[in-house]
């Protein structure tokens, strides 16, 4: 069970002569991102890595690898062991996701994340020093553990250590360092070999477990624990040492107090008006986040290029790409208490979905017979386009309601269910999309991408409660209407 230090909002509101400082914030914040940054990095690792072993892949100096060239970990994988490498990543987060949750409740939030920084490093550890299939395949297994457990426990941390009013910019992060890790391995990707790629990877990690080893545990889980000398000793070092902790510890302690006499099971997921629309309405962004086509949009960056009459490479190409999401990750976290959180997921679909709908066309004249070559400049700019409306909605804005909507009782096995069910989604889409592709067509895989995100808008409207700047209390309020 855990609370969320938000609910002194209309208290603190009586008090304008306390100020707080936010540099501890910051750096807690970025500490834990960098999980985040982690977990970028194993999800895009497929891409330069797997051209180093898979038989018809690309080297990256010599073309395709001759049948007798044995390529440099000294072994070569089938489409089929490739398949594996690349699903065993989604197996393993959906191991790790649900127990997460319980055990950050059980022993502690800085335990737990602290933890995760192993399986990253140990999956970079076997990779490097691989001799055959099985050991990749372990270590996508591990890597895959990292990455289930950092999405359930980096935004928790992150909603329990932030004041209100910055809540959503300090959530931001998250995705932006998500995006910084993708780009970075686009980079290393494109000119090292096997073994430096994954031990100059393996770095990440290792900084991320050493600076997290100087950050705060979260005051709730403190107070929660009964220590509430040391919860009042971090708040002050999180908000300030002129700034008056008493109001918010003694709200943290009533919520703990009342959160006791719950108890966090599913049934109370499924019997409670609240917890139910809390969980569908986040279980629904990340449902929308996945089927927005973000996967098939990456993956055809480089044809949606060739289509644009553009000569860039394949790994400049995708560099481009990535490099668009990281800057518009940082504006998202500029501007993201501006609007509601509604306002930028609705406007993020409807962007989407016009992107979309204006690649397929583009594919659908394609298949057509139709010249396209003076209408290069719609596959490219849709792209672009289309990463800019994610990055700024569907890529932070899902992982700041997981910390937001969710109630203390059931915030711990309900940001567990969220994120396995997150992976479920990622898989069925990443499954589903070649088989369409190749039976439909690259136009009507993007025209169904694109009415998906015409529901989106149409669920967050109508389903979705807004949270920005609101209480926990305000917010229960809303999803009980």
């Amino acid at each position: 069970m855990n609370s969320d230090p938000d609910i002194q909002t209309p208290m603190l509101d009586n008090l304008p002569s306390l100020t707080t400082q936010k540099f501890k914030q910051y750096v807690a914040t970025i500490s834990v991102s960098l999980g985040a940054f982690c977990a970028g990095t194993v999800l895009s690792w497929t891409s330069p890595g797997l051209a180093h072993i898979t038989i018809d892949g690309t080297n990256k100096t010599n073309g395709t690898f001759p049948t007798d060239e044995i390529p440099a970990p000294g072994f070569k994988i089938t489409k089929s062991e490739e398949a594996l490498v690349g699903a065993m990543l989604t197996i393993g987060a959906l191991i790790s996701a649900i127990p997460t949750g319980y055990l950050a409740d059980k022993f502690g939030r800085k335990l737990i994340i602290l933890g995760l920084s192993i399986p990253f490093l140990l999956n970079y550890l076997l990779i490097s020093f691989a001799y055959n299939v099985e050991t990749v395949v372990a270590g996508r297994f591990f890597a895959g553990i990292g990455l289930g457990g950092i999405c359930v426990v980096a935004p928790m941390y992150i909603g329990e250590i932030s004041e209100p009013s910055n809540r959503g910019m300090f959530g931001s992060f998250f995705q932006m360092f998500l995006s910084c890790g993708i780009l970075f391995t686009c980079i290393i990707g494109s000119f090292a070999n096997w073994m430096s790629l994954s031990l100059i990877l393996a770095v990440a990690p290792v900084v991320f477990g050493v600076s997290f080893l100087f950050m705060p545990e979260t005051p709730v889980y403190l107070v929660e624990k009964s220590k509430l000398d040391e919860a009042e000793k971090t708040l002050k070092e999180l908000r300030g040492s002129s700034y008056d902790v008493s109001v918010e510890l003694k709200t943290i302690q009533k919520e703990i107090m009342e959160s006791r006499e719950k108890k966090a099971t599913l049934a109370d997921i499924i019997s409670d008006k609240a917890n139910l629309r809390a969980t569908l309405s986040v279980i629904g962004v990340l449902a929308f986040q996945q089927f927005s086509g973000i996967n098939a949009v990456v993956f055809y960056t480089v044809a949606i290029f060739k289509a644009a009459g553009s000569n860039i490479s394949p790994s400049l190409s995708a560099i481009i790409i990535n490099l668009v999401q990281v800057v518009v990750s940082y504006i998202s976290i500029l501007i993201i208490e501006k609007a509601n959180r509604k306002f930028y997921l609705m406007m993020s679909s409807s962007g989407m979905m016009l992107c979309l709908a204006g690649l397929g066309m583009f594919f659908h004249l394609k298949s057509l017979a139709v010249n396209v070559d003076h209408l290069g400049f719609i596959p490219l700019g849709s792209t672009v386009l289309f990463m800019i409306c994610f990055s700024i909605g569907y890529g932070p804005v899902p992982w700041m309601l997981i910390s937001e909507l969710f109630s203390p009782e059931i915030k711990g096995i309900a940001s567990g269910l969220a994120i396995l069910a997150n992976w479920v989604f990622a898989f069925i889409v990443t499954y589903s999309f070649p088989i369409i592709n190749a039976n439909l067509g690259d136009h009507v895989t993007f025209y169904i991408f694109a009415s998906v995100m015409v529901c989106a808008t149409i669920f967050v409207h109508f389903v979705v409660p807004e949270t920005r700047g609101k209480s926990l209390l305000e917010i229960q309020d809303a999803l009980n209407r």
